[in-house]
């Protein structure tokens, strides 16, 4: 039997799987916290949170439910991320120089509270990904590696688009995939918990699951901003809007073989930017 628990800012919520269903559990509200755009570390016992412009990032810790400011800097709440320990939080810093967005990566020691430049802001900064104890990130069209010290781990698969295409560097070289010949560009893109599937969603056809050869494994349909809670189950939202606002939207679990499908908010609620903690069993 597989427990998951789903989180969110403002909504807790525990499930279980067991072969073909899933059973909410529990259902906890954090009213003593706000914030947009949560991200859980891999243990589950922390997330981050920012304004719903990515300005400035705080940590919310479910131990001593506390919430510890970390920077106010711009762009700090796009894509951030732990630490492998859980340690260290890396996040963006942006500046406009000459009317050009460029984007640096800074380290915040959640043991210390101390804070350090790591990368120098520069154009087209991808998404940093946990790397020992630093991260890497493709910037320039060069995969950087940024670490408190030496280290000899190999380099990992690394998956990001450009808008318009999907890349993943394995094998230390670069690699084009073309999923589809007809995709009008691809985003939200990941890798699996295992490193060998990428996720993502395909512009106007919908959420996807291929290998890092580019083959399709699995299509999960409308799934908006998904991510991986494991090998096996993706969480996303199904949103709609009038044109203007967000009028509905559900948070839902889905398994790559399409055989569970699960809303896990409450009717009439409006959730959305999942996030998810294997270990902990746990989905913000």
């Amino acid at each position: 039997m597989k427990k998951i628990q789903i989180l969110s800012v403002m909504l807790s919520l525990a499930i279980i799987t067991c072969a073909q269903t899933v059973t909410i559990k529990s259902n906890e509200l954090l009213s003593n916290i706000r914030g947009f755009y949560p991200l859980l570390n891999q243990k589950g016992d922390k997330m981050l949170l920012s304004t719903e412009s990515y300005v400035g990032l705080s940590l919310y810790d479910f131990t001593n439910k506390s919430l510890q400011h970390i920077t106010d800097e711009t762009g700090a709440g796009f894509q951030p991320t732990f630490s492998n320990d859980g340690q260290k939080v890396f996040y963006k810093s942006s500046t406009l120089e000459a009317r050009l967005k460029r984007d640096g990566i800074n380290g915040f020691d959640l043991k210390t509270n101390t804070m350090t430049k790591m990368v120098t802001p520069q154009r087209e900064v991808k998404h940093p990904q946990a790397y020992g104890n630093g991260f890497l990130v493709l910037a320039n069209q060069k995969l950087l590696k940024s670490t408190f010290g030496k280290t000899t781990l190999p380099i990992p698969n690394y998956v990001w688009s450009d808008g318009s295409n999907l890349f993943v560097f394995k094998n230390n070289k670069t690699h084009k995939l073309i999923p589809f010949s007809d995709a009008n560009g691809y985003i939200w893109s990941s890798l699996s918990p295992d490193g060998k599937m990428i996720l993502f969603t395909a512009i106007a056809k919908g959420t996807y699951v291929c290998d890092l050869n580019g083959k399709i494994i699995a299509n999960l349909g409308y799934l908006n901003a998904p991510v991986w809670y494991d090998n096996q189950f993706v969480v996303g939202m199904k949103d709609k809007d009038d044109g203007h606002i967000v009028t509905e939207s559900n948070i839902i679990l889905k398994s790559l073989d399409g055989k569970i499908e699960k809303v896990l908010n409450k009717s009439g609620e409006i959730c959305r930017y999942p996030s998810a903690s294997a270990t902990a069993g746990k989905v913000a």
